[in-house]
């Protein structure tokens, strides 16, 4: 996941930074976020119109759709933007404690409305939900380069072996999450935390993957 992000997540970067604080273009930017955020939770993503965005935020619709375009562009930015902040998981000191925090990470946005309406509607891939991957397609690849900070701390520290592929790692150790959690319906508590930890912890130690594992994109994948 090293490397520069994505174009339009630098886009969105770029847009953030243009933003004078305090000033009345933060203000609206601000609302409209707060807006397509609550919006999602209580409908989810396919029922999410514009125009109650733009209503809920209090500014016109031609607002939005100048600055973010479309709504794919609305909401993925709003999810970049509240995913966290897009802030690196907490620097522990040790890879078992990092891997640890971003478990934790992971379980309490499990929980969070938004989250849950995009988990509800995603599915395969389909034609029907393009719109909705397109939108998942810019979000994972920003999630998965700040998370992915834990394995890269953890080579410099020397507890991993160069040539780890923090992508592959993070779906091995969300996947158990998402699994236990959404498909079995089992509680996440601390022992099974520890336990995903210490387990993914052995494995990346031992070293890389095989040659004919191909690296993550951080794309989500169909089942």
């Amino acid at each position: 996941m090293a490397g520069e992000p994505p174009q339009d997540v630098q886009h969105l970067h770029a847009d953030a930074a243009t933003v004078r604080p305090g000033g009345r273009t933060a203000r609206v930017r601000e609302a409209v976020i707060d807006a397509t955020i609550a919006e999602l939770s209580e409908v989810g993503y396919a029922a999410l119109r514009v125009d109650a965005v733009a209503e809920r935020a209090g500014v016109n619709k031609t607002t939005i759709y100048r600055r973010w375009g479309n709504k794919v562009g609305l909401v993925s930015t709003a999810l970049i933007e509240r995913r966290g902040q897009l802030v690196p998981p907490a620097d522990t000191g040790s890879l078992r404690g990092d891997l640890i925090e971003l478990l934790n990470e992971i379980r309490l946005g499990l929980n969070v409305p938004w989250v849950v309406a995009l988990q509800r509607e995603a599915g395969p891939r389909t034609a029907a939900n393009a719109d909705l991957y397109e939108l998942l397609d810019r979000f994972w690849p920003a999630r998965f380069k700040v998370s992915g900070v834990v394995f890269e701390r953890a080579v410099e520290r020397g507890e991993l072996p160069a040539g780890t592929d923090p992508g592959f790692l993070l779906e091995m150790v969300s996947g158990p999450l998402y699994f236990h959690w959404l498909m079995l319906g089992h509680p996440l508590d601390d022992d099974f935390l520890e336990r995903v930890a210490d387990f993914v912890l052995h494995g990346a130690q031992a070293g890389p993957p095989g040659a004919g594992v191909p690296e993550s994109d951080g794309r989500t994948r169909s089942a």
